[in-house]
């Protein structure tokens, strides 16, 4: 994948009000607190980052967020709301992002985006990429209807290296 033709302006313009319920606060509240504290001090990639649904949040509260992200016109709507937050245009399995993160990850279903094994693999390979020793990777992925984990049930954080 280099372009998308999927996420054009007209839905990335209307993307954050067909998405309302993904960003109520017991919703993204609590996702965010956990990247945060995942993150720590240092610095957070977000993968298929969108218009900034979590990454805006996650800035606000101090974490120095990058994006990886497909759609310009989704990336020209994240810099509606926050014109400063650097992202990088181009496909999550191979774009490389300047330094080493504490964290990467991807939230919702954005690995769905990818629709082979192969290039969710290559995804995971370019998220190993970005972290700096003793970094993570959180990929959070939610399928009401064929969910592989209990609701409630928290994902356990795996460093890498």
């Amino acid at each position: 994948m280099t372009s998308s033709d999927l996420w054009d302006a007209e839905t990335a313009e209307r993307y954050d009000d067909s998405s309302a319920f993904m960003f109520a606060p017991d919703v993204l509240d609590p996702a965010v607190s956990f990247l945060a504290e995942l993150a720590g001090d240092g610095p957070a990639l977000e993968l298929a980052i969108g218009t900034g649904r979590v990454a805006i949040p996650l800035a606000e509260r101090g974490i120095s967020v990058t994006g990886v992200e497909l759609s310009q016109p989704m990336v020209d709507q994240l810099h509606r709301k926050m014109s400063d937050l650097p992202v990088v245009v181009g496909d999550m399995t191979t774009s490389k992002v300047p330094g080493e993160f504490s964290l990467v990850y991807l939230v919702w279903n954005s690995i769905g985006n990818l629709r082979t094994q192969a290039e969710q693999v290559a995804c995971f390979r370019n998220a190993a990429r970005h972290l700096e020793p003793g970094g993570r990777f959180c990929d959070r992925v939610v399928d009401s209807q064929h969910q592989a984990v209990p609701a409630g049930t928290r994902c356990r954080a795996v460093s890498h290296r």
